[in-house]
């Protein structure tokens, strides 16, 4: 799990034994810390979904690094790194201090993003909360439906070839609509789905009205991407969805 992260100090090393005029090593265009522990429901896709950014890390050039391991979360590892990717986390699983790395690596021009469950973690981490806007209240059974793609002049949705995309995946619920605080590039038309199929959390109201999914906010010099998508093993087969993840890392990267 630490593969890039010993290339890069390689890398730094082989720098200062090199002759004065010989070019310096061309490291990674992007680096991505992939963080996947969980406290709460665990997804089984997340193996799926490791092994997707890799392969995505490998056509781009990027380096990427994935663990479950939160005490390596400290200012001095995350200097390495462009981006973190919060993949399928749930619940709480950063210390205080690792919360304060994390928001430091933003506020200083780094970027994060969650993919499906972000909205499903840290509830009671003021910071964070603000960022996503929202937090996860149910879903029900996977099935298909109509996203409207919002903004297509977005890295994460440019590529699109309509202003709608009819698939299948498991469509996440929120406590609020976060419109007013974010930048919707999808949501969901709900009428083209079970939205109000609880079985799985009794009592609660699925239903929003207005029901973005994937959105970004800016935190100071930093940038933070959420996206709902992503539970399903033929989802993260789709070359639709990894141009979306591709275009997503590369804007909060701030490299597009």
């Amino acid at each position: 799990m630490k593969t890039t992260l010993c290339l890069l100090m390689t890398l730094s090393l082989l720098g200062g034994v090199l002759a004065a005029d010989a070019p310096a090593p061309v490291g990674p265009r992007i680096n991505i810390l992939v963080i996947s522990k969980t406290a709460g429901y665990r997804h089984q896709v997340i193996p799926t979904g490791i092994k997707a950014l890799e392969e995505i890390a490998q056509h781009q050039k990027w380096g990427i690094t994935a663990t479950e391991d939160t005490s390596l979360v400290t200012p001095e590892f995350l200097a390495h790194f462009d981006v973190i990717a919060f993949l399928m986390t749930t619940k709480t699983i950063f210390s205080s201090e690792q919360k304060a790395a994390i928001e430091g690596f933003v506020k200083g021009g780094k970027g994060l993003i969650t993919i499906h469950t972000g909205a499903d973690t840290e509830y009671d981490w003021p910071w964070y909360n603000q960022q996503l806007g929202v937090k996860f209240i149910g879903h029900p059974p996977a099935q298909k439906a109509r996203l409207v793609i919002e903004d297509r002049t977005h890295p994460a949705t440019s590529f699109f070839p309509a202003a709608e995309w009819v698939t299948t995946d498991e469509w996440y619920s929120f406590n609020r609509d976060p419109r007013a605080d974010v930048h919707v590039l999808i949501s969901i038309d709900e009428s083209t789905y079970s939205v109000d199929d609880n079985r799985w959390f009794a009592g609660v109201k699925q239903r929003m009205g207005d029901h973005p999914l994937v959105w970004y906010t800016q935190s100071e010099k930093g940038r933070v991407f959420q996206t709902a998508l992503g539970h399903t093993e033929e989802m993260w087969a789709d070359p639709l969805y990894r141009q979306h993840l591709t275009g997503a890392i590369e804007w909060t990267a701030g490299t597009k």
